[in-house]
């Protein structure tokens, strides 16, 4: 548990950083935000937070720089307060509100005005959920694993594979088909994608509580890399970051984005919610390495799923990312609203 003003310290730190990439000293913090302390008992809160894992300090006589822990921290502990100017919101208005005609002109408004605002790459993902299913299997595999397939009026998706436990036998492997059936045969695949889990019911039947959320975890995981259109915008906004001064960052990067297949997994792993936010740190976050992504999952039409979002380097201004999504989204459900 950190004191205020570790807390107070760190969150200096990290703001320092976002705003000019370089170590942050102890007369910065003393001037920012802690004018009461002296820089030796800011200097030994610093070293403090060092060992505890949430700074580096590249050399000696440096400042301190933000480790992901600290990200993380700092993400955790912001609040919801807009941090965009009248100029943004009028701008973010402007572009969204007009008349489009198409939903595809819609989300290259949506990428461009997120690119453009916060200076990071922009990705929105597109789903069609229509597609009604008609059936789920689930085939053991004879090698401690099962196949799950899910079959749609128009396609089958059979690309989910878990682990067996050793005691699931072919009795339960047919229970857990035959309740997978009973709730979703019939149902849209977007019905199916904002499923809350009815552990009681799953209890009463075969006490597998939690391979049957990995089921239907992995089954939502397919269901959504199947048909998605993903929509990029804004790559050349990296060469703006000092981190990818380098190179082969660069390089790395623009691959990474450039893999449509790679942007649709990383931008739909958020728990497939509506009004869902997530913020992945890190290769340790599931992110690129080197990276952060932050998503909103919205709803762009009926049984139309998306995430829009960013991607870009670990110091990112979290702050301007999570206003422009929470601004665009709102936009989004007004606008469905009125549909």
């Amino acid at each position: 548990m950190l004191s205020l003003r570790k807390k107070k310290i760190l969150s200096a730190v990290v703001d320092g950083y976002i705003q000019k990439a370089s170590p942050v000293s102890s007369k910065e913090i003393q001037k920012t935000c802690l004018q009461d302390c002296s820089s030796a008992t800011i200097r030994n809160e610093l070293s403090a937070l060092e060992s505890m894992g949430y700074l580096v300090q590249p050399h000696v006589s440096a400042g301190r720089i933000p480790s992901e822990k600290a990200f993380r921290f700092y993400v955790n502990e912001l609040t919801t307060e807009s941090c965009l100017t009248d100029e943004e919101n009028a701008l973010i208005e402007s572009r969204l509100l007009r008349n489009h005609g198409s939903l595809d002109e819609v989300i290259k408004q949506i990428t461009n005005v997120i690119s453009e605002i916060t200076h990071y790459t922009s990705v929105v993902v597109k789903a069609d959920m229509a597609d009604t299913i008609t059936a789920i299997k689930l085939l053991d595999l004879s090698n401690g694993q099962m196949l799950m397939v899910i079959v749609t009026e128009t396609r089958v998706l059979k690309d989910g594979i878990v682990d067996i436990p050793e005691d699931f036998d072919d009795l339960m492997l047919l229970q857990a088909q035959a309740w997978l059936n009973k709730l979703f045969v019939g149902k849209h695949i977007s019905q199916f994608l904002n499923f809350t889990y009815p552990y009681t019911l799953v209890n009463d039947q075969f006490k597998l509580n939690k391979l049957f959320k990995k089921i239907t975890d992995e089954l939502k995981k397919q269901a959504l890399a199947n048909g998605m259109d993903v929509c990029v915008c804004g790559e050349h906004n990296i060469f703006k970051h000092s981190e990818y001064n380098d190179v082969g960052n660069v390089q790395k990067f623009l691959s990474e984005v450039g893999s449509k297949d790679k942007m649709a997994q990383v931008f739909t792993d958020d728990g497939g919610q509506e009004g869902f936010v997530t913020v992945k740190i890190g290769a340790s976050e599931n992110a690129p390495e080197g990276c952060s992504v932050v998503t909103t999952r919205v709803a762009l039409g009926t049984n139309i799923a998306g995430s829009i979002g960013v991607i870009g380097p670990v110091r990112m201004n979290y702050k301007k990312v999570l206003s422009v999504l929470d601004k665009i989204s709102n936009i989004i459900i007004d606008m469905m609203g009125k549909e």
